[in-house]
């Protein structure tokens, strides 16, 4: 199975490599199609079915109108050092989930807009791993109707996350440059969390009932911001803090957090409050914060550490190597190196 993936894999990214074009590779249990162009994802979701995978070239596509059925989407990444030969995974719009999206499985894109559910709608076992979302997330509703077993793993988001319908979700080894919004029962650990946001008077990291912070690092400080008014019932083990004296809202449950360390002392190389692909997150002293399961607190520890480069699961494309002309044959000569990816 690996094998004829990594071949997918190769036949995708080669066609875009050598004609300098966006390109997705629909893998399904009839066989491979090819489709072309900033519409190819639009066009590749339609002839989808449940079950499919689709492997998405660097590039920028647009997406659906909505996406409503259970897929695998891969792209080539987000990081610039880790996508030199293939380019950046862009998807360019507002990434809309509707209620037949169980199971969806994006990883490795830039999605340059809002990612967002359809209100009251409940799509359980989505993962988002490895992305970088520049707009809000939003699933909304009021849990009448939750999702559920949602994974958010290795991310970057650079804009408010609000979940005001989810719960029982794992939100492990992110970056948060904005706050994490409406969160209610659930699993919160090894994030970094750069700042927080200013709403009626008051400055907070994240507002929500009964969640458990786990070895995760805040930066945001002002005012001793962490949880918002009316946040209750919370729980936070082995978190590192800039803040002396956060506050962690109504009857909450506080032991063994680190508190009042130096911004400047924290990682090898960081300063402000959003993520930055210069930065280096790593800690200057893994050894000293240490989580609750004996690993380090922050984004390399716990049980999904923050991969470097945020490289995709599917085989990587390493270098290229193309010649300028064809030989004596005709022949194009083309070298490119593949490395399979366990995780």
């Amino acid at each position: 199975m690996k094998k004829q993936t990594l071949l997918i894999l190769f036949v995708v990214l080669t066609t875009s490599i050598v004609v300098n074009a966006q390109t997705i590779a629909l893998h399904s249990s009839t066989g491979v199609q090819l489709f072309k162009g900033n519409t190819a994802l639009a066009l590749a979701y339609t002839a989808a079915q449940n079950g499919d995978t689709l492997y998405l070239s660097g590039g920028t596509f647009t997406p659906p109108t909505a996406i409503d059925k259970k897929l695998m989407i891969f792209g080539a990444g987000h990081y610039a050092d880790s996508t030199l030969v293939t380019g950046k995974t862009f998807i360019n719009g507002n990434v809309i989930l509707s209620e037949n999206a169980d199971m969806l499985y994006l990883e490795g894109f830039e999605i340059n807009g809002q990612l967002s559910s359809t209100y009251n709608n409940s799509i359980n076992n989505l993962t988002i791993k490895r992305c970088r979302i520049t707009g809000t997330t939003v699933f909304s509703g009021d849990l009448s109707k939750p999702s559920t077993n949602l994974a958010l793993i290795g991310n970057v988001f650079m804009d408010n996350v609000s979940i005001a319908n989810v719960t029982n979700a794992m939100i492990t080894n992110n970056s948060f440059s904005a706050a994490l919004q409406n969160t209610n029962g659930n699993q919160i650990s090894n994030n970094i969390f750069l700042s927080g946001v200013y709403i009626n008077y008051e400055y907070y990291v994240f507002n929500g009932n009964n969640n458990t912070f786990n070895n995760n690092i805040f930066i945001y400080s002002v005012n001793n911001a962490l949880a918002a008014s009316g946040s209750i019932g919370n729980f936070y083990y082995n978190n590192l803090f800039v803040s002396s004296s956060p506050n962690y809202g109504t009857t909450s449950t506080y032991i063994g957090n680190y508190t009042g360390i130096a911004q400047t002392a924290i990682f090898v190389s960081q300063t402000g409050n959003t993520f930055n692909y210069s930065h280096n997150y790593h800690l200057q002293n893994p050894e000293t914060y240490l989580g609750t399961d004996a690993t380090q607190v922050g984004i390399y520890g716990g049980a999904f550490p923050y991969k470097e480069g945020a490289v995709p699961l599917n085989p990587h494309i390493q270098s290229k190597n193309i010649a300028t002309s064809t030989d004596a044959n005709g022949d194009l000569q083309i070298q490119i190196q593949v490395k399979a990816q366990n995780d």
